[in-house]
Formats: C-alpha cells, sequence, structure tokens
C-alpha cells in the first residue's frame, strides 16, 4: 500500500494561493482517492496539506505554516474552495476562451497585468502538472480533466500557458516539493466533494466579539515617542524627499512637501486640481498625485523611509519594479528593474531594501547611482538573506546609532489581496488558525556599513499567535499589528478587527528572545495594516461594501465599486476613512514614509492607469493632537 506524503500547502501574497510541502516522492503502489471513504479522504487530504489534527509518522514534517504558509483549518479550505469553484464555472461557461483566460489575472480587464492564483484557488496546487506523463487519465481523472480544460482554453497560445503554469507554479520557495499528481487528485476529490467531514477533524474555538481597546496603545504611544524611527529619523536631519530642509531647531510643517513647480505649474499635483480625483482628499487633508506607473501595479507598494523610492511588484523589465520620484522632480523618469516578483519592504533607516523570494536584500545606495537600471539581486551592494526561510515579510530594526543595527524580518500567516477592481471586491478574509505563529529572524551586519551585507544569526524565534494573521511589524520592531480570524456568532455575524501587541526583546545566550503581550484592539473592517514610523497610526485600505456607500451614493457605487483607505489613531482612538474614491477608483496598499505622509496605489479601473499618491492626513491629526 502507498504511504501519502506529508504535504503542506503554502499560499504566495500576491500571488496567492495553495502551495505545497511534501516530504517524500510517490511510491509504486497508491491508494485512489476514489475508493476512500469521506471521512478517509478528508484524513488523507488534511495530511497531505499538514493539518497538525492529524497524525503523523515519524521523519513526516510538522506544518509549514509558521514559515509563511497559511494556517489549515476551515476557514482557509473553504475559502480555496470558494476560490476554485469560482474557476471552475469560468472554465465549463461559454465564455470566449480570451475572457476564460483574462479571468485568471489579477486584474482581469488589463491583459498587461499578471496571473494570480487567488483566481483558482485549490488548482493552483496542480497547475504545474498539465498533462504531463505523471498524470494518467485512469489514475487521476479529474487531475486530468482539469489539465485537458486548461489545455483547451490555451490552444495556439503554448508560450502564454507556459507563463500561466510558471506564475501560478506552487510553491515558490524551493524547500518543498510540489504536488504529485496522486497527491493532488486525492485533496482535489475531497475538495470537489465540499470538504467533507472537515469540522468532525479540526474543532476550533474562534474568538467570536470584538471590543475596541485604546487604552494601552494611547500610553504606550505617548511612552516612545522620543523612541521611534520617527524621532530618530528627525533627530538626524534625513532629508525628507521634495521637503524643506530638515531644522529640528526651527521644524517645518511636513505639509509643505511636494510644493515644487515648473514652468508655474505643480511637479506633483493636487488631487483636488483634477475632475477625476476631486473628491479624493477628505478632512483638510491634501492628497498629491507622484508618478502614474508606466506599467500595471502588482501587488503592495512600499516607500523608502525618506519617500523618494517606490517599489512594487510588476514592471516592465525583471519582474519588479522600483520608481525613483527624485527623476521625477527633475523633469525626468527612472524605471529601476529588479529580478524579484513581490513584497519590497524598506528598511526604516533608510540604508536598505529587500524583496521577498530568496530574501534578497540590497543596500539602497544601489538604488541611487544613477547608472543603475536593472538590480540582479547578484551586485556587490547586495546579499543574501535566504536562511530567513519564508513568504509575506514584514521587517523592523533596531532604533541604534548607527547604520548597521540589527534588523529583523518577521513572516507569519496570511490571506492574499492581489487587487480586486469590481463593486463585488470584499476584503480578503483572515485565515489563522489555533496552530498560527509569526516567525522572527535576526540579520546581524558583517562588516561597518550596509554594503557589506548582513546574514541570518541564529535560529528563528516562533511566537504563537492564535486566530491571528496577516501580521506586520512596527518599524522599531517592538510593535506588531494582526488581523483577528473571527468566527461566527450566534447570529451567523462575523465581527472583523486588529490585535495589536508588543514585543519585549531580550538578549539570552547571544541570541534575541520575544515576548508578546497584547496591549490593543481595533475593531475594523479592512486588510493587512501598516504601522507608521511614530507608531501612533496604523493604516489599511477597505474595498466598500454597498452598506459603506450609504441610501443617498452615487448608483455608480454600486455598479463599479470602489475602496478606500482608513487610518486609526492610538492618541484619539479614531478611526477615519480619509479617501473618498470615486467609482471605480481603488486606493490601495498604504505605506508611511518617515515624516508622515501616507503613500498608496491608486488604479482607476475606468482608464487602466495606476499612480502612486501621498497623502498627509496623519500628518495634519497630528498637528492638531499632538503625542502628548
Amino acid at each position: 500500500m502507498r504511504k501519502l506524503g506529508l504535504t503542506a500547502l503554502l499560499v504566495v501574497i500576491g500571488a496567492a494561493t495553495a502551495l505545497a510541502c511534501s516530504s517524500s516522492d510517490e511510491d509504486d503502489a497508491e491508494v485512489s482517492a476514489h475508493d476512500l471513504t469521506d471521512e478517509d479522504l478528508a484524513k488523507a487530504a488534511l495530511k497531505i496539506m499538514g493539518a497538525p489534527q492529524i497524525p503523523r509518522e515519524s521523519g513526516d514534517q510538522a506544518s509549514c505554516s509558521f514559515t509563511g504558509c497559511h494556517s489549515i483549518n476551515p476557514i482557509t479550505l473553504s475559502g480555496w474552495q470558494d476560490q476554485y469553484r469560482r474557476a471552475i464555472d469560468i472554465l465549463e461557461s461559454d465564455r470566449p476562451n480570451e475572457e476564460k483566460i483574462n479571468y485568471f489575472r489579477q486584474n482581469p480587464n488589463d491583459e498587461r497585468t499578471g496571473f494570480t492564483p487567488e483566481r483558482v484557488g485549490i488548482l493552483s496546487a496542480g497547475a504545474h502538472l498539465a498533462l504531463g506523463a505523471n498524470v494518467s487519465e485512469a489514475r487521476h481523472p479529474e487531475t486530468y480533466k482539469q489539465g485537458k480544460k486548461l489545455a483547451e482554453i490555451f490552444r495556439g497560445k503554448e508560450a502564454l500557458y507556459a507563463e500561466f503554469r510558471r506564475e501560478m507554479l506552487m510553491p515558490v520557495l524551493a524547500d518543498y516539493p510540489r504536488l504529485t499528481a496522486s497527491q493532488y487528485e486525492t485533496v482535489l476529490t475531497w475538495f470537489q466533494k465540499g470538504l467533507p467531514h472537515v469540522n468532525d477533524i479540526i474543532r476550533e474555538n474562534r474568538p467570536t466579539e470584538c471590543v475596541d481597546d485604546f487604552e494601552q496603545l494611547k500610553a504606550r504611544t505617548s511612552a516612545v515617542k522620543n523612541q521611534t524611527w520617527a524621532a530618530k529619523n528627525f533627530s538626524n536631519r534625513m532629508p525628507m524627499f521634495a521637503c524643506p530642509a530638515p531644522n529640528p531647531e526651527n521644524p517645518v510643517s511636513a505639509t509643505n512637501c511636494f510644493t515644487q513647480q515648473r514652468d508655474g505649474k505643480d511637479i506633483f499635483p493636487r488631487a483636488v486640481d483634477a475632475a477625476f480625483s476631486r473628491s479624493w482628499p477628505l478632512d483638510g487633508s491634501n492628497i498629491r498625485m507622484l508618478r502614474e506607473f508606466s506599467a500595471p501595479n502588482s501587488f503592495w507598494v512600499r516607500a523608502s523611509a525618506d519617500g523618494r523610492f517606490v517599489a512594487t511588484g510588476g514592471g516592465r523589465t525583471g519582474g519588479a519594479q522600483a520608481i525613483d520620484l527624485q527623476a521625477t522632480l527633475d523633469g525626468q523618469s527612472r524605471d529601476i528593474g529588479l529580478q524579484a516578483n513581490y513584497d519590497p519592504d524598506f528598511w526604516p533607516d533608510n540604508k536598505a531594501f529587500m524583496f521577498q523570494g530568496g530574501t534578497k536584500f540590497c543596500a539602497q545606495s544601489l538604488l541611487e547611482k544613477p547608472s543603475t537600471e536593472l538590480v540582479t539581486f547578484g551586485e556587490p551592494e547586495c546579499s543574501s538573506l535566504s536562511a530567513a526561510s519564508g513568504l509575506y515579510q514584514t521587517v523592523g530594526q533596531v532604533v541604534g546609532d548607527n547604520s548597521i543595527s540589527d534588523r529583523f524580518i518577521l513572516y507569519s500567516i496570511w490571506a492574499g489581496d492581489s487587487g480586486q477592481y469590481s463593486a463585488s471586491a470584499r476584503d480578503t478574509p483572515p485565515r489563522g488558525g489555533e496552530d498560527s505563529a509569526i516567525n522572527i529572524y535576526t540579520a546581524v551586519a558583517q562588516g561597518n556599513d550596509v554594503e557589506e551585507g548582513y546574514q541570518i544569526a541564529g535560529e528563528p524565534v516562533k511566537v504563537a499567535t492564535p486566530y491571528r494573521g496577516d501580521t506586520m511589524m512596527g518599524r522599531s520592531g517592538q510593535l506588531i499589528g494582526s488581523r483577528w480570524a473571527y468566527g461566527a456568532d450566534a447570529d451567523g455575524k462575523t465581527a472583523a478587527g486588529y490585535a495589536i501587541e508588543k514585543l519585549d526583546r531580550s538578549i539570552v545566550n547571544g541570541h534575541y528572545r520575544f515576548d508578546m503581550t497584547t496591549i490593543g484592539n481595533v475593531c475594523l473592517k479592512g486588510n493587512k495594516a501598516n504601522f507608521s514610523f511614530d507608531e501612533r497610526f496604523l493604516s489599511t485600505h477597505h474595498y466598500n461594501e454597498p452598506e459603506d456607500f450609504g441610501a443617498a451614493a452615487d448608483p455608480a457605487y454600486l455598479e463599479k465599486g470602489s475602496a478606500d483607505i482608513i487610518v486609526i489613531d492610538f492618541i484619539t482612538g479614531k478611526k477615519e476613512v480619509v479617501t473618498k474614491m470615486g467609482p471605480g477608483q481603488f486606493a490601495l496598499y498604504p505605506h508611511f514614509r518617515s515624516d508622515g505622509w501616507l503613500y498608496f496605489l491608486v488604479v482607476d479601473h475606468e482608464t487602466g492607469k495606476y499612480y502612486t499618491v501621498a497623502s498627509d492626513w496623519a500628518i495634519r491629526a497630528a498637528e492638531k493632537t499632538p503625542t502628548p
């Protein structure tokens, strides 16, 4: 009898959904998934996916959830099943093949965008199999049928089909082999049957109620106001992009940034001065149009601490892109290609950046060099932090007195959001389970400056975060914010909110130890959230639902949808929607720079244009109500 190898399904952010981690090859003999009872099928599929509730045999891997996977739980599995069913409905419809293919794209209405596993759910775990030699119509009928359907819609477009399989390829991490045909047949058959017995095998005790709690958050924000990266960069007189020169003795409000002109016109136009963006800023705030992307964006937008560079997936070369706003200020255009996929991040000292996927680390001076057109990550300014294995990273750094202070990389359970651009768009449901955890790696300097590189020191520190995920780290590395994955209450309603926790760190036997304490809770619908550099504000984006528009709303919102930016203020306890996007306009992926300007992506679904913009809302809020 064939022994099923333990496999864990992972999901990549931005190109997110089921990935696989396997510990053994297929044996010569095998048991057909179609000969199993529903209960045995459930156990076999859950074992393949690494569910901790299924006993493991000696040598099998445990669930890799703390290295960036999804927790295997009913919410996660149901989400993958819903995505899969929608994809199959499209495949089996009478729509033109071109329309079917475009459905799998990040933006189905923009052929310039790539394919994303979020469109297909569990199907992505077997997309690599196609109709290969290991797929037997007799032994793997459902896998064969799926491969045949995909081959039919891509007939005559072999290069595009290869691109589809490459972008669906799961897992991304080379440490985990992909599912075999028999393993995928077992998992797929269970999903097609509707996940029978999942709640019998995986019993949960999810929280069902969210209660706001700002008391400790307010106290902490006041206590650390002079110990954050915002304070450090200000005292070090870090020049902020497109701003007056810093002067701690006679400070000028950061609201005076982006006011440069050329030939009597603003280089970074105000949103209120154009008809299509006039409604965007709220509460007297100002939004500046920084630049239109020359190629579609893919997933996160992240800005350097000084705001000069904006990085994201996508781009015309290399797979990712960084735009240099200094060139825009100088009347030019500069796009830097990067051989990476998605999930960029910049460290708060303005000295380095990284991309997920092999954990590629480079000194920021590489981007500052005028001659840099493409970053291969083999440059002298780059080093590999691949020992920090995982997906969906967020970073923090010790607030030190030099440029080589220790840096932290945190991985967590997460749910992908590669952008949704329709009236049916909804926030991605959080998917943390009972076994959810964060994994924190420490990177230490190898020399006396950033260019000499960093290396991972010791083993990662794992901290349990039950039923929480999508965790983001504050810039000091001492604060984290996670989305709660609530269960439904007695009335069938599901709460939404964020757990805010403090990380106290100490060094024991030469290695960091992290102790976590919950210090607050924010009840709010939204997606992944980011902290400001002064760790006073938390920001996220929210896909508006019909009730968000109100009874008197423009009917076009119900037809086209929209997404807005929300900012939470720990001092005032207020949760404010800070944008008013028009119908068919989506504000996504907010990220602060050091002085409080909030950068985010705007996708105008009507025109197919992608913009990076900046709002001064948080700056004005802090000036109106200073941190005590």
